[in-house]
């Protein structure tokens, strides 16, 4: 079952402060119609459930776009596969578990994650986490492995357009406290450098995972 957009949109918003505008939407069965004309190159070809989480993320981006007072406009794709913002704004847009979520502000850069609170198998936690954050996990560490990568796909959404990195999880080291998570760089990536750290807010709610960061 999918969880209520309602309250996902609240516990959402509980991750940024004042300024930050927030807004969920269902992904549903959509036609690209849905779609502005500049936006409909980045998923020519694509499966129904691709378009279905496009179209919602860009109805949930233009909702919160509009909780700023901007008018409703195009938000076409990079290269990188990132949205291009109108000038001023900073967004992030995630997707999962039937939900697709957008935060937008002006200023800094911000990120948004959003998975399912399920545990992540064991042959997958090498991968996603290196061998100091497993150990501050504890013998069971297969949920908090996963709120670790939702922590660290909001850190890697959360760059600006002009130093937008690609970088793996191994380059940042997490450390979850209650709602809040510090996450280290081990190396420099982008805009990033060796030694920085990135703090954000985490919430569970609702069978979902929600990570948010505002630079």
């Amino acid at each position: 079952m999918t969880a209520d957009p309602l309250a996902v949109e609240a516990a959402l918003r509980s991750l940024f402060p004042a300024g930050v505008a927030v807004a969920v939407e269902p992904i549903l069965p959509a036609s690209a119609t849905r779609l502005w004309p500049e936006e409909k190159p980045a998923i020519a070809g694509a499966v129904p459930a691709r378009l279905a989480e496009f179209v919602a993320g860009r109805t949930a981006a233009r909702r919160a776009l509009s909780r700023l007072d901007r008018l409703p406009q195009a938000l076409p794709m990079a290269r990188d596969r990132a949205p291009i913002w109108p000038d001023g704004i900073s967004g992030s847009i995630a997707h999962a578990a039937g939900l697709a979520l957008a935060v937008v502000r002006e200023g800094p850069p911000i990120g948004v994650d959003i998975e399912d609170d399920s545990a992540i198998a064991p042959d997958l936690w090498p991968i996603l986490c290196g061998p100091e954050e497993l150990a501050r996990l504890g013998p069971d560490p297969g949920p908090e492995v996963k709120r670790l990568f939702c922590a660290k796909e909001a850190v890697f959404k959360a760059q600006a357009p002009h130093s937008r990195a690609m970088f793996g999880h191994e380059i940042l080291s997490v450390t979850l406290a209650g709602n809040r998570f510090d996450a280290q760089f081990q190396t420099d990536a982008g805009a990033f450098r060796a030694g920085q750290i990135v703090r954000g807010r985490i919430v569970v709610a609702g069978g979902l995972v929600l990570a948010g960061v505002a630079m």
